[in-house]
């Protein structure tokens, strides 16, 4: 997983679907929401250990199917989060306070800012930090240090951890989580509308300007 995951072309391509059949409708939002759950479980469901190795911009959906994989090296120019909300959308994988805790997970999912690598690092959301030049290289290293454990060990070893984390309600959680953001999705609040507008008027790298400027005052 390299380079950029952006979760306002994301965004747009669902608004701009989902206006083809009323987005206000939440069976509209029910299904791609959910489809976009079972993408984003498929990390986590596989036997085998998933290794994220990312760089760039590892935001919205990138940012969540990382965090879903077993294990991330993340390049040192790597920024991570989840900065939907300022278009008035979230998740729809809820997953961020289970690896970084309630406050941080707060901090960021509430104001939709991005953090660096080595931040990420001391939140828990990756295992290590490699030169982006050597990103490829380290991972396959780190992926041939993996292999040299029996797969039977590596498969039941991430059974017994991810049945703990369902035991302990994750997946309950970040499901209902899906069902509860199909409503936001079919609400139409001013800010998305305007984002959307400008999208539509004036391209999505300048709606994104728009909203980014914003933030800076």
């Amino acid at each position: 997983m390299g380079g950029a995951f952006r979760p306002a072309s994301i965004w747009a391509t669902r608004r701009t679907a989902a206006s083809d059949s009323g987005a206000a409708d939440p069976n509209t939002w029910d299904t791609m929401l959910h489809r976009s759950f079972d993408f984003g479980m498929a990390p986590w469901s596989t036997r085998k250990p998933v290794i994220a190795s990312v760089q760039g911009h590892v935001l919205g959906g990138g940012c969540e199917l990382t965090l879903m994989c077993d294990l991330t090296i993340a390049a040192d120019d790597a920024k991570f989060g989840e900065p939907e909300v300022r278009f008035s959308h979230l998740g729809p994988l809820m997953v961020m306070p289970w690896f970084v805790g309630l406050k941080r997970a707060r901090e960021l999912l509430l104001f939709g800012d991005m953090i660096d690598a080595k931040t990420a690092l001391e939140f828990g959301m990756v295992n290590r930090i490699v030169p982006a030049a050597d990103l490829r290289a380290e991972t396959m290293k780190y992926a041939k240090r993996l292999s040299l454990i029996a797969p039977e060990a590596l498969r039941w070893g991430k059974r017994v951890i991810n049945r703990g984390a369902e035991i302990a309600g994750f997946r309950a959680a970040v499901e209902a989580g899906v069902d509860s953001f199909v409503s936001l999705y079919a609400t139409q609040t001013e800010v998305g509308s305007e984002f959307g507008r400008r999208v539509q008027a004036d391209g999505l790298k300048a709606a994104l300007e728009w909203r980014r400027a914003q933030f800076q005052t």
